[in-house]
């Protein structure tokens, strides 16, 4: 005789499977993203790819939902499992959700690490990093553990979680997860902490963008401002999903049981839905760097096609001679001309590098007694070089705060800028050299 499945058990064993599939999506994309095109030498993807590869096994136990359940429980839809798979499901249920929540603390850390206290990124990596890793795994895999001799990995309803077992039994009466609420309130304890600590964090951030947005500054901190206010955007975006995620979840629903000792189907619903996105949201945010910059490239392009675009790396050739941002043959803006091709953006450092050593060793000769003293034009070109050089280093941002803030204002794109500011020159050297090769020294009579 078939088993009567009410509709409410059918739509809280399916939607989390939908749902689950989309975080799984975003998930792995930002991991490929990573890991494929190495991106490992910023704190911040680091983070990212410790942030995702926990909301992967989250993901994977949300697509699985009442499968692993055994089967023959009561009222369960799909449960076909044992208490072997329950107990699987429930150890890397646990393990997933505790170390999601604890590396979003990690990665509001960093921020405001970057952006109120300005540390650099080297060190960060050498005195921060280290604890924003061990912190986050060490908790979770000790609670998921220790989950493991008290049997308390059970049937929860949609899905095998810290449960009694029969459901409802206390104490003597439970067969299995007699202690399962304190470890309960123990899991809501940490999420509830981390969430504080996410708020909290990004208070002081809004407090020294807000600050910095209202003091009287020169055009370099006005500039930097700019900068920490976009890295405080994409910090919010991250606290923002967390929230989401979490608010039907750990608070809402939950107190809503402890209060009236029912379960809401609205709330459960609700819950089923957002609880699992969170790797879609934050593959939605972990994007939105990169869309921005293929939409101020391609203004008239449809949407379509920028979706497309931020969907592949920049150093892939989808992106065509939208790679570079600087124009060739157009307004320094870049609404006129053409984009620079790879080779020619190669080229065009190669020969403004080979231009700034030619100042340098003029200005070693000039200084060393070598150049010849009747030599003018030779003294021109060593003011002239002196003077690009000078100018380059008046204008440009500190190096430390510049990459900092790059690291997380570009995101996915950071490996990029990195690679320009180590191996050749920046935007102010070129215009300094375009500027020294429109107006050659003038040989005195």
């Amino acid at each position: 005789m078939s088993t009567y499945y009410t509709p409410q058990s059918k739509t809280l064993a399916l939607l989390p499977k939908f749902t689950g599939f989309l975080s799984l999506l975003g998930s792995t994309f930002i991991f490929q993203d990573v890991v494929f095109h190495k991106n490992f030498h910023r704190v911040y993807h680091r983070l990212v790819l410790g942030l995702s590869c926990s909301d992967i096994m989250a993901s994977i136990v949300n697509i699985l939902s009442t499968w692993p359940i055994p089967e023959g429980s009561a009222g369960v839809y799909l449960a076909s499992g044992t208490t072997q798979t329950c107990t699987a499901q429930g150890f890397f249920n646990e393990l997933g959700n505790l170390a999601t929540p604890l590396y979003n603390a990690s990665l509001c850390a960093y921020y405001v690490l970057v952006i109120r206290n300005s540390w650099a990124e080297d060190r960060i990596k050498s005195r921060a990093e280290p604890i924003m890793h061990i912190m986050p795994m060490t908790i979770a895999l000790t609670i998921a553990v220790l989950g493991l001799p008290f049997d308390l990995y059970n049937n929860s309803g949609w899905l095998c979680w810290i449960a009694p077992y029969p459901a409802g039994c206390s104490g003597d009466e439970c067969e299995r997860g007699e202690h399962a609420n304190i470890f309960r309130w123990v899991h809501y304890a940490i999420i509830w902490s981390a969430i504080l600590f996410v708020t909290g964090g990004m208070g002081s951030i809004w407090w020294k963008v807000r600050v910095q947005e209202t003091r009287e500054m020169n055009e370099e901190a006005a500039r930097r401002g700019s900068k920490s206010k976009k890295v405080a955007i994409q910090a919010a975006l991250f606290v923002g999903a967390l929230y989401l995620t979490w608010l039907f979840t750990t608070q809402i629903t939950r107190i809503y049981q402890i209060t009236t000792g029912t379960n809401n189907f609205v709330l459960l619903v609700l819950m089923a839905i957002f609880f699992p996105l969170q790797g879609f949201f934050n593959c939605l945010i972990y994007l939105r760097p990169r869309y921005l910059r293929c939409k101020s490239r391609n203004p008239d392009a449809p949407l379509r096609r920028l979706l497309i675009l931020c969907l592949h790396h920049e150093s892939h050739p989808i992106h065509g001679q939208t790679l570079q941002r600087r124009p060739r043959g157009g307004d320094p803006d870049g609404e006129g001309g053409r984009c620079e091709t790879e080779e020619e953006r190669r080229r065009r450092r190669s020969s403004t590098a080979s231009f700034y050593s030619m100042g340098n060793s003029k200005m070693r000769r000039s200084s060393g007694g070598e150049s010849s003293g009747g030599d003018d034009a030779s003294d021109i070109n060593t003011v002239n070089a002196i003077v690009s050089v000078s100018d380059y280093n008046k204008d440009r941002d500190p190096v430390e705060d510049r990459d900092t803030l790059r690291a997380v204002e570009e995101s996915d794109a950071g490996e990029e800028e990195a690679s320009e500011a180590s191996d050749g020159p920046t935007q102010e050297m070129v215009e300094a050299d375009d500027k020294w090769k429109e107006e050659p020294p003038k040989e005195e009579s």
